[in-house]
């Protein structure tokens, strides 16, 4: 129960910083600027970032918070259902495409390995048998398969 007490608390203020931020953006007065991804899935987004490192707070559906450090990285989904990313104005623009570039990397082999799963699934079911498979060095995923009739 004390808990959470103290963790509401810790968690509203979170929510109400981030929506600060979002807003001040927004409203084009706050010291932000937003750098649009190419990332659309929600769930592969959140993966992507804990597993570069970081820590996700989800504000909602379209909306998560991470830390890199002590920088306060917000991204933000537009009516496209793309995410922008919002960086406070202290971060360096070369630094922020650095790190959207390192998560694109991810997000883009996350999306790789859900296809390879759902590849490997439905094979069979439309008559193909895997014949090898080799994994490149780029982490692509060479498959050859053979037809069966």
């Amino acid at each position: 129960m004390s808990i959470e007490l103290v963790l509401l608390p810790v968690g509203i203020a979170v929510a109400h910083s981030v929506g600060s931020l979002i807003e001040k953006h927004k409203d084009g007065q706050g010291m932000t600027y937003s750098i649009k991804t190419v990332m659309k899935r929600q769930h592969l987004l959140q993966k992507a970032i804990e597993q570069y490192g970081c820590e996700v707070h989800e504000m909602n559906q379209q909306n998560y918070k991470t830390l890199v450090g002590d920088i306060k990285i917000l991204f933000q989904q537009n009516e496209n259902g793309i995410f922008e990313a919002i960086f406070d104005e202290s971060v360096q623009e070369e630094d922020a495409l650095d790190f959207l570039n390192n998560l694109h990397t991810e997000y883009r082999y996350l999306i790789q390995q859900e296809t390879y799963n759902k590849l490997l699934l439905q094979a069979g079911e439309h008559g193909l048998e895997l014949e090898s498979e080799e994994v490149q060095e780029d982490r692509s995923i060479l498959l050859t398969f053979n037809v069966s009739q």
